[in-house]
């Protein structure tokens, strides 16, 4: 019996320990760097939430690897917007910093949560 206690809690902790995991993009906007949270799987009906974390207003625009704008996004200083990207093709897709000018960053799907620090 105490075995099965024992497994069970091992079981609980380990999973405590993985990495996060969203249904759609999360791209959080610092001053010093961007993260990403990937969802998990493909979707048609894609939608992608950006988070503003710096004291600037944030223009970009989400952008295919085939060139086509699927969204832009104008969002104040530490506010949130999110998009649907409907009809989605599986094809990489790019968020666009406009204003400021900041560097381009590729999501990936289904990867795990990842930084891109700054240029320099």
């Amino acid at each position: 019996m105490y075995f099965y206690i024992v497994l069970f809690l091992s079981i609980l902790t380990s999973a405590s320990y993985g990495f996060e995991r969203s249904d759609a993009f999360i791209i959080k906007i610092f001053d010093d760097r961007v993260r990403v949270i990937s969802p998990g799987k493909f979707d048609k009906d894609l939608s992608v939430i950006v988070e503003n974390k710096t004291q600037v207003k944030i223009v970009a625009k989400l952008q295919g690897e085939s060139g086509t704008n699927y969204s832009y996004f104008s969002i104040a200083e530490k506010k949130s917007q999110s998009q649907r990207l409907l009809d989605f093709k599986k094809e990489k897709i790019y968020f666009v910093p406009l204003s400021p000018p900041l560097q381009k960053v590729i999501l990936k799907l289904g990867s795990k949560p990842y930084e891109i620090p700054p240029k320099k």
